[in-house]
Order: C-alpha cells, then sequence, then structure tokens
C-alpha cells in the first residue's frame, strides 16, 4: 500500500511523495488527496515524487494520468521523478513518458523550465 505525502512546496511546486506500491488499492486515494489539495490550495504546478514507490499496476499508471485535469486545465503543469528501476521500467513501458514529463531526480524536476501552454497542450516536456 502507499502513502501520499504533501511534503513540501518548494520553488513554487507542491512535492507529493509516493512510498510503496501504487496500485489499484491506492489510486483512488492518490486522485481524492490531489483533488482536495488543489480545491483547497490552488494547487496548479505538482510534482508526483515515485523514488521510493516499490511497484504500480495499471491502475495506479492511470492514476497519474488522471491528475492533470484535477490541477485546472490551461495553468496546470505536472512533472513526474522517477529514477531508473522497476517503477521506472513500468511507467515507460505504458508509454506515460509521452504524456507527462519525467525526471531522474528532483533537482531535476525542479531546474527544467516551466512548460508554456502550446508545450502542454502538445503533451510531454522534457
Amino acid at each position: 500500500m502507499a502513502e501520499f505525502l504533501a511534503s513540501h512546496w518548494e520553488s513554487g511546486w507542491a512535492v507529493t511523495e509516493i512510498k510503496g506500491a501504487l496500485d489499484t488499492a491506492t489510486a483512488r486515494g492518490l486522485c481524492d488527496f490531489v483533488a482536495a489539495a488543489a480545491e483547497h490550495r490552488h494547487l496548479f504546478h505538482l510534482i508526483v515524487d515515485l523514488t521510493e514507490a516499490t511497484d504500480a499496476d495499471a491502475d495506479g499508471i492511470s492514476s497519474l494520468t488522471s491528475l492533470r485535469p484535477l490541477l485546472g486545465e490551461g495553468r496546470a503543469e505536472l512533472r513526474l521523478v522517477c529514477p531508473e528501476g522497476r517503477v521506472k521500467r513500468i511507467l515507460t513501458s505504458s508509454g506515460l513518458p509521452q504524456i507527462l514529463p519525467v525526471y531522474p531526480s528532483l533537482d531535476a524536476a525542479l531546474a527544467a523550465p516551466r512548460a508554456t501552454s502550446a508545450d502542454r497542450a502538445e503533451g510531454a516536456v522534457q
């Protein structure tokens, strides 16, 4: 089971860490967590840090793609952090990096320039 932690704000980004498996049992919880945070904090820029995720299934991957609309269309930007390993291979085989930008570290995700509206309309920015 995964834990969701809105661990901190950094450089204008909310950083949510996932620890454990991101799977069917926890996918809905992640979406509910982000929706509540977005509603109460006007959250538009989110980094989901999967550094400590141990596994992911199709529902977990699907939950990641459903987060951006929860943040607010047009202004929202969602980035994933996922170093090499099992979860990165699952993300890659699912095609998720074609939809959402995936960075190898939190520092890399924070250092990347913010996407423009045109970039977000075209898909992933890396």
